[in-house]
């Protein structure tokens, strides 16, 4: 007796929907601690909370999807001022298929606990 097994690479993520207090539904699809570790070198003041999730409206201008990602950043602001951190990260993806272009926020809390952020695009794979 023989066992055929498949597997796609078309795999999709599994999330959680999530309404924001504008209305919009994202898809969140994963939310985790990040410790600040490089080659085995412990920096604690890199820790943070990083989540993933996936954009409402990919296709819309930066400006939309920067005001949505900071209502995102809302879901875990409260926690990481709550552990003391000061940095934060989100990385919106246009769907749940992981591939293509996707947006990469990093999110630093400034002295008078204001916080500011820079956005950049980035791939999945390299020929996306």
């Amino acid at each position: 007796m023989g066992l055929m097994l498949f597997i796609s690479s078309d795999i999709t993520m599994t999330f959680h929907e999530q309404m924001l207090p504008s209305g919009k539904s994202i898809k969140v699809t994963r939310c985790n601690l990040v410790w600040g570790v490089e080659h085995a070198d412990r920096f604690p003041n890199r820790d943070c909370f990083a989540l993933e999730y996936i954009m409402s409206l990919p296709n819309s201008d930066q400006q939309v999807r920067d005001r949505e990602a900071m209502e995102v950043f809302e879901l875990i602001r409260p926690i990481s001022e709550q552990w003391g951190l000061d940095k934060a990260e989100l990385y919106a993806f246009p769907t749940t298929k992981r591939k293509g272009i996707y947006y990469i926020y990093t999110l630093k809390r400034n002295s008078d606990g204001k916080w500011a952020y820079e956005q950049h695009p980035a791939k999945v794979h390299i020929n996306d």
